[in-house]
């Protein structure tokens, strides 16, 4: 009888052993998951205030937008077709030009010798044989490390993992756009935004995956054409269809 109540505490103790490392094992994989929202964030452009798209236009007249982010300090960091970075507050004002060779606003790169050991063992565990393409100590600590397959981890500034960076455009399926020179789209796209918003800049331009094109003007508005420059859709930052456009189509 004592063996077998003895039996029966050794079975119930491998069970719970067993549960037990079960959870831990999910709770690993769900962290790995997790979405690390103080990373730096992309976003569209039409998003942008308009203090920062007129002052865009003023001082960087022929340059458009490539890519657009909010910092974890909530700065702005826009990202013009000559590759000069450009760092604005959260209120709109500019701040100045974020240069390879300074640390004025406080991401600093680093060597991947430079990273702590166990972001290094965790990167070698959970992604065997993947390189690490760029790393940054940003300017609240956190590192910010780039992988060869262009998944973004974010770790504290004790090296543990936080999450892995949240990219607005992942949720709008932008992956298959591309940037492309405003005096490249279709005549036709010129020729309408030439007597609709006679006013306004090109200040993004992109082609889309399926061969249609999308332009953000100066005022925030994006426009929406298909892959012949024929003219689909307006809608202003906040994603509502532009009623001025549609008032204007109706008068022509």
């Amino acid at each position: 009888m004592k063996n077998l109540t003895t039996l029966f505490f050794t079975i119930c103790g491998l069970l719970l052993f067993s549960s037990c490392s079960s959870e831990d094992k999910n709770a690993g994989e769900e962290n790995l998951n997790a979405i690390a929202f103080s990373a730096d964030a992309h976003i569209r452009t039409s998003t942008l205030s308009q203090r920062i798209l007129d002052f865009i236009t003023i001082n960087y007249p022929g340059l458009t937008i490539i890519e657009a982010e909010i910092e974890d300090n909530n700065n702005f960091e826009i990202t013009l077709s000559d590759h000069t970075e450009l760092i604005f507050d959260s209120e709109g004002n500019f701040l100045g030009e974020d240069r390879d060779d300074e640390d004025d606003f406080g991401d600093e790169d680093l060597e991947v010798s430079e990273l702590p050991q166990n972001i290094i063992n965790f990167i070698n565990e959970h992604f065997p044989g993947v390189d690490i393409d760029e790393a940054e100590r940003e300017n609240n600590g956190h590192y910010e490390v780039e992988l060869d397959n262009d998944m973004e981890l974010i770790f504290d500034a004790d090296g543990n993992f936080l999450g892995v960076a949240h990219d607005q455009n992942e949720d709008e399926d932008e992956q298959g756009e591309t940037d492309i020179n405003p005096n490249d789209l279709p005549q036709a796209i010129k020729d309408y935004i030439s007597v609709n918003y006679p006013e306004d800049i090109i200040i993004e331009a992109e082609i889309e995956e399926d061969g249609s094109y999308e332009v953000t003007l100066d005022n925030g508005i994006e426009l929406e054409f298909d892959e012949e420059g024929n003219f689909l859709s307006a809608e202003d930052g906040n994603g509502d269809d532009d009623d001025d456009d549609d008032d204007q189509d109706e008068n022509d």
